[in-house]
């Protein structure tokens, strides 16, 4: 009796929940129509083919997802991913959502075998650690820090790019004194030499790669890639935070342009960088290493890493996002998220068949 009522608990709120979820992503995208992003004229077929198509899985979608999708790639498809349906029911059965705390910074170097970053102090609220996870007092940690010539402070879950700081030997230590003694969960790492053909690019910034990655007939099989680049000195990346892309293909060679999260469409970072022609250093070890990292986390079937190529020319995986990963820019430049996958992956969620 006593389970069955825990369960009624857990389980009160869900419709709620779902509710609030995929109707604030949907009243996002009529304030972005507002907002003046652009959003491709949909003839009357095309608008039907939407219908039609989401019909047959039990689902009303407005025509506008795949309108704002296509608007600059001119690519139509009824089969691009709402939003709104993508964070309200997608996830909650491509990944075990009730796991959703091994995407903490702190833990995830203990699940993957990757080379990472290495850690100079975990903090857990106010439980600090060192790389091996010994417990270390205030000052030990200070020392620790003071040992490395630059540090990088990062938030231990959600970040999306935000609240990362950097400290330097050259600087007071006020900034890594703030950071120990505060009430969050962070991570304090080295900071890597990127590859020269990433610090070329933009030397301020790591810039990395984002991999999507899902598990299907019992393989790892890469659903998109781009790559993130910081610019004006920005020291980080991500899309979130300003960074702008490039999309790369299978083979690593990257596309003649990118349509970015504003929906300009660019040939060449804004330094310079053009990107036809160019193929990413050391593509190949990057996927072997991300495809045997899938089966660390075979529970989540839909990944989103992140991969740094060092200076030895090593793939680093600097994180794996889970449950969650923001998936706007992979439909605006590769199509439709699952691509020649999603029949079958709306199967598994609507109609429980096997992925």
């Amino acid at each position: 009796m006593a389970s069955r009522i825990l369960n009624f608990v857990k389980n009160f709120n869900k419709p709620l929940i779902k509710f609030v979820v995929k109707n604030g992503w949907n009243f996002r995208l009529f304030k972005k129509r507002l907002k003046g992003n652009k959003f491709k004229k949909l003839t009357r077929d095309e608008k039907r083919a939407v219908r039609r198509y989401w019909r047959n899985y039990g689902r009303r979608v407005s025509p506008a997802w795949a309108a704002y999708y296509s608007a600059i790639s001119g690519k139509f498809d009824p089969r691009y991913i709402p939003e709104s349906l993508y964070y309200s029911e997608f996830l909650q059965k491509l990944g075990a959502t009730r796991l959703g705390a091994l995407n903490h910074k702190n833990i995830q170097e203990q699940i993957f075998s990757s080379k990472q970053p290495r850690t100079i102090v975990h903090k857990n609220e106010s439980l600090l650690t060192d790389a091996d996870h010994r417990p270390l007092t205030l000052a030990a940690a200070l020392a620790a820090c003071r040992a490395e010539d630059r540090v990088i402070i990062k938030p231990a879950t959600g970040s999306y790019g935000r609240g990362i700081e950097f400290w330097s030997a050259e600087d007071a230590d006020e900034k890594l004194e703030t950071a120990l003694n505060s009430a969050d969960s962070l991570v304090i790492q080295e900071v890597l030499e990127a590859h020269p053909f990433f610090a070329d690019i933009h030397p301020n910034s790591l810039n990395t790669l984002r991999l999507v990655t899902l598990i299907i007939d019992n393989e790892p099989v890469l659903l998109s890639c781009i790559m993130r680049m910081g610019h004006s000195g920005s020291q980080v990346d991500n899309t979130s935070a300003g960074g702008v892309i490039a999309v790369v293909d299978e083979n690593g060679y990257l596309h003649d342009n990118a349509i970015q999260k504003d929906q300009n469409i660019i040939s060449q970072h804004p330094h310079g960088f053009v990107y036809k022609g160019q193929r990413v250093p050391h593509f190949d070890r990057v996927l072997e290493d991300v495809y045997t990292q899938c089966w660390r986390l075979p529970y989540f079937r839909l990944v989103f890493w992140d991969y740094a190529v060092d200076r030895a020319g090593d793939p680093v995986l600097i994180e794996a996002n889970f449950p969650a990963g923001q998936i706007e820019s992979h439909q605006f430049n590769n199509g439709p998220l699952f691509g020649e996958y999603t029949d079958r992956v709306l199967d598994f969620i609507y109609n429980d068949k096997l992925l």
